[in-house]
């Protein structure tokens, strides 16, 4: 044990509460770091956005050979036949503080044997998981006007449950393309066309986010800094006595 030395600041007995202090200290700074990585690259995606967003629109009747992922945020145009079924229900999706759906529709582009997804935007969900809003059907065939975009992330424990419900609804706990069904020789392309907020529709399509994903991840790497300065202040308080 050690002895206590008059005037002078030691650390306190025992190597575990130091080397404990040590590894939060690392482990806080290092998810800082992390974070900070993940905004940069957010940052990066952004600039591409913008970039993308200012081309002219896509004309999705005449695409060509272009890879899909070239046309992600791009704008488009696409005329084509709405698949009768299903309607695909995304579930807890959240606007404004409330719980609802975004619900996708399944078009045949003309002169093409693929089918895109469309996200026809947000509705709130019922009072409880038996009522299912109302929802208007779209007209048999249409032209529209959007943005392509990649599919919708899943959300952290989001399971693969899939609920067919009357009305030729389908509820989901995350986009996956081969869970849904679609006319025979028909494959979905990988992205998902998210119309216009200006077309007519009583579904919500405006679900701008307050703060964008990079301000975020710098807001969670602000704190993980904080965490490991507090860490080492209350090793410090705790373990450093005065001799």
């Amino acid at each position: 044990m050690l002895g206590l030395i008059p005037g002078r600041r030691r650390f306190a007995e025992g190597l575990v509460p130091g080397l404990a202090a040590l590894l939060a200290i690392a482990l806080f700074t290092e998810l800082g770091f992390w974070q900070l990585q993940r905004a940069a690259d957010a940052r990066a995606r952004q600039a591409t956005t913008a970039e993308r967003r200012q081309l002219p629109p896509v004309d999705l009747d005449r695409m060509g050979a272009e890879p899909v992922d070239s046309l992600l945020w791009r704008s488009a145009t696409v005329s084509g036949k709405w698949q009768a079924r299903p309607v695909v229900l995304l579930d807890n999706q959240t606007v404004a503080g409330r719980v609802g759906y975004l619900v996708f529709g399944v078009l045949h582009p003309a002169g093409c044997t693929c089918a895109l997804l469309v996200d026809r935007g947000w509705i709130a969900a019922g009072p409880d998981r038996a009522s299912i809003p109302d929802l208007p059907p779209p007209p048999d065939a249409a032209t529209l006007r959007g943005r392509l975009t990649p599919l919708p992330p899943a959300g952290v424990g989001a399971r693969n449950d899939v609920e067919f419900l009357p009305g030729g609804r389908m509820r989901i706990q995350r986009l996956d393309l081969a869970s849904i069904p679609l006319d025979p020789g028909m494959r979905l392309l990988p992205v998902v066309l998210r119309l216009d907020p200006a077309a007519t529709d009583v579904l919500i399509r405006d679900r701008t986010q307050t703060m964008s994903k990079a301000d975020r991840h710098q807001a969670y790497a602000v704190q993980w800094f904080i965490f490991a300065l507090l860490a080492a202040g209350l090793y410090g308080l705790l373990n450093l006595k005065p001799g």
